[in-house]
């Protein structure tokens, strides 16, 4: 709502910055409900304050993914697109049959609401060089 400087006063700045700290609030009630993804800080412990680290939530998505070791994905859900994977679904109300992981397919897709920057775009290329050759 202010095209300058010029225009900028102590009640737009105070509204911009509460419309971000909502937002902020906003998103951290949602990934509360996540059970793997729902923090990207690792506070460390009480002896080893210095041993905080923060990991950025499309690196640990990503990691999940091409986790092979980890079959079923917690907080990433598989979505029936084609008559198999629907029939799949059905069936597996009565038998037991595995979802597809995301990692099994040679392409995948990651679709970031807001975007993604440089660095994310090659974390991500070099997270699956190293742990999931052969895939997209």
């Amino acid at each position: 709502g202010c095209d300058s400087s010029l225009n900028l006063t102590f009640q737009k700045a105070t509204d911009a910055v509460d419309g971000i700290f909502r937002s902020l609030r906003d998103i951290a009630r949602v990934r509360m409900h996540m059970k793997q993804f729902n923090s990207i800080h690792n506070p460390g412990s009480n002896t080893h304050q210095a041993s905080a680290s923060y990991k950025p939530l499309l690196k640990q998505v990503v990691e999940e993914i091409c986790n092979p070791d980890r079959p079923d994905p917690v907080d990433i859900e598989h979505i029936s697109s084609g008559l198999t994977d629907l029939l799949k679904t059905g069936f597996s109300m009565f038998m037991k049959v595995n979802r597809p992981h995301p990692g099994d397919h040679p392409l995948l897709i990651i679709f970031m609401v807001g975007g993604v920057s440089v660095s994310e775009v090659k974390m991500v290329k070099d997270l699956v060089a190293t742990r999931k050759p052969g895939t997209q």
